[in-house]
């Protein structure tokens, strides 16, 4: 009992460190196992059984995330950015432990150690931030699921690597078995289980029925408990079942992925100066090959403008915790040394706690100097008295519109390529790029506008163009009442979202009432005077409207 007192003491005071310190907790709970190792309290059986329990959860968790409805309109995107990702880390990974003096079969763990992004760090970054609906987060979401089944189907394959070419195939007959079981259960059972809704102990009995059941067949198969406990997670990571189950989850699986890092931190050994040397080393390969990566690939297909794609490769520049499970499972079975293993957990330990500073606004923005295509226009911007319409996709272009049939100047920042390219075919003055930085605002005049409007999501972004662009009058769209506040205050002219919502439904209302309801006398009267004059009753809005988009072509 005293060996589960230390390990639980351990992780609970690596959370509040983390907590205070705003730093990714995995590296603090590995730090805390280093430590406790030193009591000579913790027994080995007891870290072995907490190991396993620890690492069925973990990928069970990340199992559950894998819903591809979430990233499909980025699919392509998400293959291209997260295959390739995989394939040149996997190969600049192995060739440098190659030229280090490694082994192959340890060169080969180094490399697939090296592929995998942190799907843990990633999310809760985008989560804590609020920018997982953004286009750049639901790619980053996309590409973490994709490198997490890619790894863990490729786990069995190294680990077999002694087996020979008998011992391959089997697995991998094995891996395509529980994969059928699991897209079966996915496909006919999980549908039915939202009936459990409301049910907490019925779900999380369920939960915990397929999780071991999937593990012990993957035993019977002879494949890593962690391949068993992934797909156990894929087969129930289906809408709605997945939603109503995470809520009930989390907790559970928190608690036990600490207990599984912490137990872990206990078997790296203290690193020695080379140990250290190797581990900065490859930490630099990770992010310096990761993030030009990401932006090239990114940029290259036309998905994202430079600062999105500058955020995505930040935020995939780190090893995943299923670095830690390839190494355990190397050393383990003896494929890989004490050493490899502690230089692949301390690249973990790196990697995540860098992520945070390195993904921040402000880091952002200075290696966003070094881009050299910020801003790119066709055509050069009016001399003054033009409106910038900063965003545009859905929400802005019948704004737009508008502007153009009244007669107005109109200069659209946008940073969605297919959005540009429409306004391109509709000679509309544009500039690909983000409308939040200075260099991009300069090359739209923003200065000498005759008025701003924003449908900029980030608060932030609103309040520097509202810094650059003082004496011009900008409108900036919100969501919250507490960001509306702060733009008052800084110049600028709020619009609610929420009202202008609320406001557009009860105009659409009043226009098109349901045919479930009752249409009063006053209604049929206006109705039949609208049919005998149709110009009389349209409004201004929908004029404009309709005189717009003849000039613009088909999509607009």
């Amino acid at each position: 009992m005293a060996g589960v007192a230390l390990l639980l003491f351990g992780a609970a005071g690596a959370h509040l460190l983390a907590r205070a310190l705003a730093v990714p907790s995995i590296p603090l709970l590995l730090l805390a196992g280093v430590a406790l190792s030193g009591t000579g309290l913790l027994d080995p059986v007891l870290l072995e059984d907490s190991l396993i329990l620890g690492v069925a959860f973990l990928l069970f968790a990340t199992g559950t995330e894998l819903e591809a409805g979430q990233t499909a309109a980025l699919r392509q995107a998400t293959l291209r950015v997260g295959m390739l990702q995989v394939l040149v880390l996997a190969l600049l990974g192995s060739a440098a432990a190659g030229l280090l003096g490694f082994g192959a079969v340890e060169s080969a763990y180094i490399g697939l150690a090296l592929t995998a992004s942190s799907t843990l760090v990633g999310i809760r970054l985008l989560r804590s931030r609020k920018q997982i609906f953004e286009p750049f987060g639901r790619l980053v979401v996309g590409v973490l699921l994709l490198q997490d089944v890619f790894v863990i189907l490729l786990i069995p394959l190294v680990t077999s690597g002694r087996s020979g070419l008998a011992g391959f195939a089997r697995d991998l007959a094995a891996i395509a078995a529980l994969l059928a079981l699991a897209w079966s259960f996915r496909r006919w059972i999980t549908p039915r289980l939202a009936r459990l809704d409301g049910d907490m102990e019925g779900m999380l009995l369920v939960a915990l029925a397929t999780l071991f059941g999937f593990v012990a067949l993957a035993g019977g198969l002879r494949l890593p408990v962690v391949a068993g406990a992934f797909l156990a997670g894929v087969a129930l990571a289906r809408f709605p079942f997945r939603s109503m189950l995470r809520s009930r989850l989390t907790p559970v699986a928190d608690f036990f992925a600490a207990i599984f890092f912490t137990a872990l931190g206990a078997l790296i050994s203290i690193p020695t100066a080379p140990e250290l040397g190797l581990a900065l080393l490859f930490s630099t390969l990770v992010i310096g090959a990761t993030t030009p990566l990401v932006v090239w690939i990114s940029e290259r297909v036309g998905f994202f403008s430079a600062r999105p794609a500058l955020e995505a490769g930040l935020l995939l520049s780190q090893t995943s915790e299923l670095s830690l499970i390839i190494g355990l499972l190397g050393m383990l079975a003896g494929d890989i040394s004490q050493s490899v293993f502690t230089v692949i957990a301390l690249v973990t330990v790196l990697t995540m706690t860098l992520t945070p500073f390195l993904t921040s606004d402000r880091m952002v923005w200075r290696l966003m100097r070094l881009h050299p295509l910020r801003a790119e226009s066709r055509s050069p911007p009016p001399a003054g008295g033009h409106i910038v319409m900063l965003g545009s996709g859905t929400t802005g272009m019948p704004l737009v519109e508008t502007l153009l049939a009244a007669g107005n100047v109109v200069v659209v920042v946008d940073d969605d390529p297919a959005v540009i390219a429409r306004l391109r075919e509709a000679d509309i003055p544009c500039i690909r790029g983000d409308a939040s930085d200075v260099q991009v605002l300069h090359a739209a005049n923003a200065r000498s506008a005759r008025l701003i409007a924003s449908t900029i999501r980030r608060p932030a972004d609103n309040l520097r163009l509202l810094e650059y662009a003082r004496g011009v009058p900008v409108l900036v769209r919100v969501f919250e009442e507490e960001d509306a506040d702060r733009i008052r205050e800084l110049g600028g002219t709020p619009v609610l979202y929420s009202e202008a919502a609320a406001e557009s439904l009860m105009r659409w209302l009043h226009r098109a009432p349901p045919r479930s309801l009752r249409r009063s006398p006053q209604s049929a009267k206006n109705e039949a005077s609208a049919k005998r004059n149709p110009g009389s009753t349209s409004s201004p809005s929908s004029t404009a409207s309709s005189l717009s988009t003849r000039r613009l072509p088909p999509g607009l």
